[in-house]
Formats: structure tokens, sequence, C-alpha cells
């Protein structure tokens, strides 16, 4: 069993490394006992990657072949093509839904970054939103274009050429991003004034012991998750770019906390 994980994971030694030395906010980085990658941002509470995949690398760490396939296999995830049926009888796209009637607006545009496989823009755009989607890299984006007709961009968010929009949404998508502060600025900008974002990302809400609990192996993954929040961090990553707060109460399960945000 050894021998065949270290084969699994021999593609993802190719991914270069970078050297992180504060958090996203500037504070300083205190030790973390239960993670040597990581650390612990003195001034908000992020869990800090300190050693994280660098940007040029990020495009081929999320391609079809390398993310969707290969290490869904090695974390004993369905692939790309069994997704939406998993995001069906799992429970959270019945959820998603749930927190944009309770949130969203009714009509309008729909921008969701990080939107594979593709299952909630098809069931928004049945609902009569005009949906565009994100992803990365471009054999993703081109896989969903084919597989379900959807207009998906393809680029690193923020980055990419988007109008503006009524909601946005990312769901599992912020604790990869390398620069938190950017990615919810550039939310702020294409917003319109009253426009919903609605954001799920693990925010360690609990007081566990090691935080998340029973999930902490999955969630302390330093090849994927560059920073882990606290509601601490969400409340400033929303000062600082000029989002109001509506909500920090509703999460799916462990490590898939919301956070509902409007642009004034």
């Amino acid at each position: 069993m050894y021998v065949h994980r270290r084969l699994a994971e021999r593609p993802f030694h190719d991914i270069r490394c970078g050297k992180r030395d504060a958090c996203w906010c500037g504070g300083e980085l205190l030790p973390f006992k239960w993670h040597s990658s990581y650390g612990i941002c003195a001034k908000c509470g992020s869990y800090v990657n300190r050693y994280p995949p660098l940007r040029e690398s990020l495009e081929q760490l999320y391609s079809i072949d390398l993310y969707w396939r290969k290490r869904q296999r090695l974390k004993g995830h369905p692939i790309i093509e069994d997704r939406a049926a998993l995001y069906r009888s799992d429970g959270r796209l019945h959820q998603w839904l749930g927190l944009i009637e309770k949130y969203g607006p009714k009509t309008g545009r729909v921008i969701e970054v990080g939107c594979a496989p593709g299952v909630l823009l098809q069931e928004l755009g049945k609902r009569g939103y005009e949906c565009i989607g994100v992803e990365i890299s471009d054999d993703v984006a081109e896989w969903m274009r084919q597989a379900n007709n959807l207009d998906i961009r393809a680029g690193f968010f923020p980055g990419v050429d988007l109008p503006p929009c009524n909601l946005f949404l990312a769901f599992d998508v912020l604790e990869h991003s390398p620069s938190p502060k950017d990615f919810i600025q550039e939310v702020h900008r294409i917003l319109v004034p009253g426009g919903i974002a609605i954001i799920q990302t693990t925010i360690e809400r609990y007081g566990y012991s090691p935080p998340f609990g029973q999930r902490f192996a999955d969630i302390f993954d330093d090849l994927e998750h560059l920073f882990l929040f606290t509601d601490n961090a969400i409340k400033t990553l929303a000062l600082e770019t000029g989002l109001d707060v509506i909500s920090l109460d509703e999460r799916i399960w462990l490590a898939g906390e919301i956070a509902v945000l409007k642009k004034p």
C-alpha cells in the first residue's frame, strides 16, 4: 500500500513550491504545533501554508488529468465525470441552492469561480439566471463546455475578463487562492451595488484540538490549501475590501462553512 501511494503521488513532485513568511493580512506567523508546514497568523488567526505551490504551478496542479482524475483517485474521491452525481447524492447541491434562495437575488447574472463539474450552473440556468463559470485550467474549462454547454472562462481569478454580476459564488475555492485579499477585492469589483457573494471555505469556528477535529488531516493539505480562515479573518477580508458581512452562521458541514457578503 505504501509503495502504491508513493507511485501515485509521483506526478505531484513536479509542483514547485515557494516560501511564505507572513499572512495575507501582513500578520506575523506563529508556530503551529499540529503541522510544521503551517503557521498561525498573530493578527487575524488564519492558518497559513508556509510552503505553498507557486502561482505558475497552480494551473498544472488543477488540470483535468492531474487534479480531477489522478489526485481525486489518490484521495478516494470520484473523478470529474462522476462529480455531478456525487453533488446531488450527498446533499451539497441542494444546500447550495437553498443558500442562493435564502440570500441571493432571484434573477440576474451569476458568476461561479471553481465551477467544475458545472452541475450548480446547470441548475441555476434552468431557474432563469444568466450563468458564467471560471476554471483555472484550459482543459477543465473545455471539458465543461463540451460536457455541459456552459459559458466557462479559463484563467486565474482574479485576472479573468468578467462582466458585472448580481451573484458571485465560490465553493471550496478561497482556501486554494494564493492571495485571498486580491480574490475578495475582485469580487467587490465585479459585483453590482447590492450584489451578493456566497463563499464556502474552511472557517475554524469550533475550538477543536486539533483544528477541524476529525477532518484535520483532510483540511491541512499543504499541497492544496494555502489559507484556512477564522470568522475574524473573514470579517477582516470584508472590511479591507469594502464588503458587508451578511451572515457567518451557515455551513453545509464541518469544513464547509459559509460566508455571505454584500456590496453596499
